[in-house]
């Protein structure tokens, strides 16, 4: 007598000597896969388990046993109404006009430099960040360089 673990093992359809768990097989296909890129396989619509020769493919959709469930699955679900024109958009009355408003756009390097902010400098030689450091601390400071 065969036990539950011998039951979930299935055979590989790239390799034959390849004996998988049934829970295991899609991750096993995926990387399998990539040591077969020649085979000419392809994959069942109803399962993606179940990868088959071309020639094999019309015979198996009719007889595959997950298309039950998807035959199942399809008859409960209610087929939307497809429709030619879309539905209409609401309309949103405002009296408020963005263009309209004059608004200076914002700096943030004119921000920083008046708020009490750490600024730093990127990209300048080194005497010039020394400099431009000096001049945060007299800035947070509040002493005036002039």
């Amino acid at each position: 007598m065969e036990n539950a673990h011998t039951q979930d093992v299935i055979e590989c359809p790239y390799e034959k000597h390849h004996q998988i768990l049934r829970s295991r097989m899609q991750v096993h296909l995926t990387r399998c896969r990539k040591n077969h890129p020649n085979e000419k396989k392809v994959t069942c619509p109803f399962n993606v388990t179940h990868i088959l020769n071309e020639p094999e493919l019309e015979f198996h959709v009719s007889s595959c046993p997950e298309r039950t469930s998807f035959e199942h699955f399809r008859s409960s679900v209610e087929v939307p109404i497809c429709r030619t024109v879309p539905p209409p958009m609401p309309q949103c009355q405002s009296e408020e006009n963005w263009d309209d408003e004059n608004v200076p756009s914002y700096n943030p390097q004119a921000y920083a430099a008046n708020a009490d902010v750490l600024r730093s400098i990127q990209g300048a030689p080194p005497s010039q960040r020394k400099a431009f450091r000096k001049q945060e601390r007299l800035r947070l400071l509040g002493i005036d360089n002039n």
